[in-house]
């Protein structure tokens, strides 16, 4: 048992390791260019002796580095080794060459980079470069060479990003897709609760659904940084419009986020401590598979690469939603209780954020729900009165249990969110 487990952790080491290759190849072209560019150049054209510096703060200056750090890191990085460099040429000029004044240069340059800034790349870069420049062996070039080494470099690794940019939509693709996989689970998981009526997969559903904002979060960084990508280089506008399309999109997906934590909150204290009636758990669960079939298809538009492809699956999807939105209607779908009323208004939130994420605005996509009857919690009867069933999918007997009264509390963190 020990030796089989060994053997799959061991495959999946390989596994995740060829994936970064996969996914880093291209990058690793780029470094490497620009890197021997950027020696070769000091070298060749400028006639530098050993210009070491210049392939270093080209190489560390890329990096292997994606999300919203991308850009910034690239001048982040450039501007600590050129620092670096020429603190270290400075302090060579003024007090010479050794120990003690590689330690002072050391030291002030950390000073130095944690005023300016508080990235741990940027002082180990800046004070790292100082620190170098002293300890090695001097060369035959002018001062301040290394310097102008390290300012080469980083201007290598600019213009190889522009010359040769990675195509900055496929990060915030994958991620997208990412969050809507996730996000399609929470509502499968959500209808599976709501038909077995078990508030441990409901509680569950509440978590997985705040476990969406980081991915939601790695998400808009990466569309950050791909939009600035896709203004420093020469993409051309489609790329630009599909990226400002695809944040339109994810600033709906994040109020339905928002909004399914707050249905998820209310249905795990429903299932605590009311019981709806059959036909109201058979419906809303049938809502929420709609929900997470709709949410799939979102997600494979947002991964899409083709115009074509994008435009299908967002109208498969849409056509789910506005079924959906023709169907919400408390009496419609045999809802009569105030706890049941409250989820459906959750759901008809949820689907207009959803409706807008396919492309449609506010006002089309609120006029697709269906109109709500009379006053909705007026008339409802009160859930005191209704007898507590254990309900579960496989037909679990309904055994008249003790009567409680409901007392749906949200937490202030999430009622805020839904109202955001």
């Amino acid at each position: 048992m020990a030796h089989a487990s060994l053997k799959e952790q061991s495959l999946n080491y390989v596994r995740a390791g060829a994936h970064r290759v996969r996914a880093g190849f291209f990058q690793s072209i780029q470094i490497t260019i620009a890197s021997m560019g950027a020696y070769l150049f000091a070298e060749r054209v400028l006639g530098h002796e050993e210009p070491i510096f210049a392939a270093v703060a080209a190489l560390v200056s890329l990096g292997y580095v994606s999300g919203s750090t991308h850009s910034r890191r690239i001048l982040e990085v450039s501007f600590g080794v050129s620092l670096g460099i020429l603190i270290g040429d400075l302090f060579l000029q003024m007090l010479g060459r050794g120990i003690w004044q590689a330690t002072l240069a050391l030291f002030i340059s950390v000073l130095l980079a944690r005023f300016l800034d508080n990235g741990i790349i940027f002082t180990i870069q800046l004070s790292f470069q100082a620190c170098l420049v002293i300890l090695l062996p001097p060369t035959s070039d002018l001062p301040f060479t290394r310097s102008l080494d390290g300012v080469i470099g980083g201007v290598a690794a600019f213009l190889m990003m522009f010359l040769m940019p990675k195509d900055p939509r496929s990060g915030s693709r994958q991620r997208a897709e990412a969050l809507m996989s996730a996000f399609s689970d929470v509502f499968f998981l959500a209808a599976k609760a709501i038909r077995r009526y078990n508030y441990d997969q409901a509680y569950q559903s509440l978590q997985d659904s705040r476990k969406l904002q980081p991915l939601y979060e790695a998400s808009k960084n990466d569309l950050v940084t791909a939009r600035g990508m896709a203004q420093l280089s020469w993409a051309g506008k489609k790329t630009r419009i599909e990226l400002d399309r695809l944040a339109q999109t994810l600033g709906a997906i994040d109020l339905a986020i928002r909004n399914t934590r707050v249905f998820n909150r209310r249905m795990a204290s429903t299932i605590a401590h009311v019981q709806l009636r059959p036909k109201a758990l058979e419906t809303l669960s049938a809502a929420l598979e709609e929900l997470a079939l709709a949410t799939q298809s979102t997600g494979l538009g947002m991964y899409s690469s083709t115009e074509h492809e994008r435009e299908h699956y967002m109208e498969v999807a849409r056509e789910r939603l506005i079924s959906l939105a023709e169907t919400l209607e408390p009496k419609h779908l045999g809802v009569e209780t105030f706890e049941g009323e409250s989820l459906v208004l959750m759901l008809r939130l949820i689907t207009v954020d959803m409706l807008e994420a396919t492309g449609m605005d506010h006002e089309d996509a609120s006029a697709m729900l269906v109109p709500l009857g009379e006053a909705v919690t007026e008339h409802a009867p009160r859930t005191s009165e209704i007898p507590i069933v254990q309900a579960d999918v496989v037909g679990a007997q309904e055994e008249d249990l003790r009567t409680r009264t409901v007392n749906i509390m949200l937490r202030d963190e999430d009622f805020e969110e839904g109202l955001g």
